[in-house]
């Protein structure tokens, strides 16, 4: 699918000193976070339970405030941005969704551009995305009786339609198989080569190792790294942040992730210093 509103300028997304919270406000879950992201990046958020990858993805979104810190978008801080001139620049899709209502798949997807003319050009751009989705049979499906995964493609398609550059997606292959999660990748890759660029948290490493250009690793400890895949994503720092032994294999040719069973002591003493 290409954009129906060509994106005239380069995305770049500036994020310098970033301190986040826990939501209740009484843990700092990093300190110092500083990274850039620019036009055909693929940025996985990467940590534990609890470590603040929703809370890091909400903050971008300009959902919430951060603990301190800058975040810029097209050099224009965050805050300033009024609700429809951001929509226009980034899309938000949430880790939890709600229908209160019944609605139709493409319907919903719809909403994602409430005040746009829907044309005849229009609507072979909806078809070509819900089709990029796997979704074409399920088009005029209730939302509320698809399964889990069925209605995270929808959100993702939501997303993709809202046509802005910069996507924050919080566990976007969380439901879905593993064919739907490689198609999820796909298509977000694909928006990436557009001009666009993605930002999702994952919990599959090698989901991730495999889709991303750029990671940022939390480690639920106040520490966190940010950069391009192979800088960040080390054995050593993995481990260190997730408390298990992890170690980067090579199978059929490729590089992925093999996590052994061992006690968190035992796992930080295998991680030493994390770089």
């Amino acid at each position: 699918m290409t954009p129906t509103r060509p994106w005239k300028s380069a995305l770049h997304l500036h994020v310098a000193q970033l301190e986040l919270r826990s939501p209740d406000g009484l843990r700092v879950l990093c300190r110092d976070l500083a990274f850039d992201v620019h036009a055909g990046e693929r940025w996985a958020v990467i940590g534990p339970n609890g470590a603040g990858k929703s809370t890091l993805l909400a903050t971008l979104a300009g959902l919430q405030s951060p603990g301190r810190g800058r975040i810029a978008l097209m050099g224009r801080a965050l805050g300033e941005w009024h609700g429809d001139a951001l929509a226009q620049w980034r899309a938000w899709c949430p880790q939890f969704w709600s229908d209160p209502f019944p609605a139709r798949v493409d319907e919903t997807v719809r909403l994602a551009r409430p005040h746009a003319a829907f044309d005849a050009q229009q609507a072979r751009a909806l078809e070509a995305l819900l089709a990029e989705c796997d979704l074409s049979a399920l088009r005029t499906r209730d939302v509320r009786r698809l399964s889990g995964g069925e209605r995270q493609r929808v959100a993702i398609a939501t997303a993709l339609w809202q046509d802005s550059p910069l996507m924050l997606l919080d566990e976007p292959t969380s439901h879905l198989d593993l064919a739907h999660q490689q198609l999820a990748t796909q298509v977000l890759a694909a928006h990436a080569r557009r001009g666009g660029a993605a930002m999702a948290s994952l919990h599959d490493l090698n989901l991730a190792w495999g889709w991303a250009t750029h990671a940022v690793v939390l480690s639920g400890d106040e520490r966190a790294h940010a950069g391009t895949r192979d800088e960040v994503m080390t054995p050593q720092a993995l481990t260190r942040a997730f408390g298990v032994p992890i170690s980067r294999v090579e199978v059929c040719g490729e590089q992925r992730f093999w996590v052994a069973a061992a006690t968190r002591a035992q796992a930080l003493s295998v991680a030493g210093t994390a770089p």
